[in-house]
């Protein structure tokens, strides 16, 4: 049968070539709303809500010296820290063979945003004990900067490791060691997901799948991973101008608040920053001649024949943007185990060209 042209789409209408059907790799990724609300608002009340309160009605209605009270607030900004870290911190190592990363059952050998998290609680716990002991208040209110920075530090890390092609000395999340290091977004991803999100060990899989198989989700990785870097370092800024140009008392409830709308901003600027990105994917498959389809159920390998939406039959037609590649297969995959990350010799076309 030979191709048709339909005038009305100047499209190429031809018989369905199972070659020109790949797979998606789909992160299956979802959430529930409420959780998500709920665990925000816990962070507001223990790190804005306590330690203002405490703040200023004990400043305004009790004698206790502004030491003290730097002190009082210290501890209550430090206690979201004291419940969400241990919680993951056990249900990583507790459950190791259900959330932990691919390719080993050690207990010790943690998550990239477990380690990266406990530095940054580390440095973060700085200035909340040693500025109340030494009366140095402006290094108090530099405590959420202390957390925020350290993050940035390991981000700009890991796209200069990315860029040089440095390899990983210990582990690092699913990746083993000597694998090359890739952009930070990716191993957040990867672990929040399969942690904080239950998505457990298939979830780690398939988003080393997809970063595998498709360059431009690989170049979304680094865009988001450059913006967070850009980001931190913002709010870095213009933390430490609040805190050396400001009273204590304004800088005080302002530099706690700001951290939720820095966060909130940079979570609004990263969404979008990420839909484009996709859309901007299946452009790219879109622009090869290619029809993607989305896995809905199955495993979620890439490899594993999930259930597409609604994938055209043998004897069906479909349309297409450009011209038809003639194929010299006589043997012809199946639907159900096409994949976009199959080497380049089993197809005539290439898969891992970079973006």
């Amino acid at each position: 049968m030979s191709p048709s042209i339909d005038s009305a789409s100047n499209t190429i209408n031809e018989p369905n070539d199972p070659d020109d059907v790949l797979t998606l790799p789909d992160l299956h990724f979802h959430y529930r709303k409420i959780s998500i609300a709920l665990y925000i608002t816990f962070l507001i009340i223990c790190n804005v809500l306590i330690p203002c309160l405490l703040f200023y009605l004990l400043q305004n209605l009790t004698n206790i010296n502004t030491q003290t009270l730097i002190g009082i607030s210290s501890a209550a900004l430090g206690l979201s820290s004291c419940f969400d870290a241990p919680f993951r911190l056990f249900r990583l190592v507790k459950h190791r063979t259900t959330y932990g990363p691919l390719g080993t059952d050690v207990w010790w050998h943690l998550d990239f945003v477990m380690w990266t998290y406990t530095f940054a609680l580390l440095v973060f716990a700085f200035p909340l004990a040693i500025a109340p002991a030494i009366a140095f208040y402006n290094f108090f209110l530099m405590s959420t900067m202390m957390l925020v920075g350290p993050v940035a530090v390991v981000f700009a890390f890991s796209l200069i490791a990315f860029h040089y092609k440095w390899r990983l000395p210990v582990r690092c999340s699913s990746e083993p060691v000597g694998s090359l290091m890739k952009p930070a977004v990716l191993y957040c991803i990867e672990d929040v997901g399969a942690v904080d999100f239950k998505h457990g060990r298939t979830f780690r899989k398939r988003v080393h799948d997809r970063y595998d198989a498709s360059p431009p989700f690989r170049q979304l990785m680094s865009e988001l991973t450059i913006y967070w870097v850009i980001s931190g370092a913002i709010y870095c800024g213009l933390t430490a101008a609040v805190t050396w140009g400001a009273t204590l008392n304004f800088a005080f409830g302002w530099v706690l608040g700001q951290f939720f709308i820095w966060a909130f901003l940079s979570w609004l600027g990263c969404h979008l920053l990420a839909r484009r990105g996709l859309r901007r994917e299946r452009t790219y498959w879109d622009h090869r001649g290619r029809t993607l389809f989305k896995e809905k159920t199955g495993p979620g390998g890439i490899n594993e024949g999930g259930v597409e939406d609604s994938p055209p039959g043998p004897r069906q037609s479909r349309s297409r943007s450009v011209p038809a590649v003639a194929h010299g297969k006589n043997q012809k995959t199946p639907f159900s185990s096409r994949s976009i990350d199959i080497p380049p010799e089993a197809h005539t076309k290439e898969r891992t060209e970079v973006v």
